[in-house]
């Protein structure tokens, strides 16, 4: 009797058995557990690679849409330029045009002006002569004093020899 007791040897097996199942179970459970983490570490993995594809995708878009928008900027930098010098030469036309118009104007205005003028130089001189001329009409019968009457010529009077004998003598 002072071996083992049965007994006790097989409720320390079922303990070692039961002991054994729960690490089993434990191990299934960590296996299983694992099996799933590597599943969502691939997943992860894999979607982190989509990402990265999908961010160099990104950013080679980006670079492209960059380079196209510095493009766009250089050519509407070039569209402005021809633009403002096509607005600078049409001004330059423009305000050439407009000169020549205002020479033309003036000198037709100047022309105008002139004619006009010896028109009425021509007029006031008439006008001038017109009253010169009277004024010197009027003054020559207001300073004239009346004629003295006739000396008969004694060439062609033939009373002078009548007078000449009877002795008056003077007309």
């Amino acid at each position: 009797m002072r071996g083992l007791d049965t007994e006790e040897v097989f409720e320390f097996l079922d303990l070692l058995a039961d002991q054994v199942q729960a690490g089993e179970r434990e191990l299934a459970e960590s296996r299983a557990k694992s099996e799933r983490l590597l599943a969502e570490l691939q997943r992860t993995r894999s979607e982190l690679q989509t990402v990265r594809t999908e961010v160099e995708h990104y950013e080679q878009a980006g670079d492209r849409v960059n380079e196209q928008v510095v493009q766009m900027f250089s050519q509407a930098q070039l569209v402005v330029e021809e633009m403002v010098q096509d607005v600078s030469r049409d001004a330059r036309e423009r305000i050439g045009q407009a000169r020549a118009h205002e020479r033309k104007i003036v000198a037709e205005a100047m022309d105008t002006a002139g004619e006009q003028v010896r028109e009425y130089a021509q007029t006031a001189q008439a006008q001038m002569q017109s009253i010169v001329n009277s004024f010197a009409t009027e003054v020559d019968q207001i300073a004239t004093p009346p004629a003295p009457p006739p000396v008969p010529d004694p060439l062609f009077d033939r009373d002078w020899q009548t007078r000449f004998r009877s002795g008056s003598g003077s007309p």
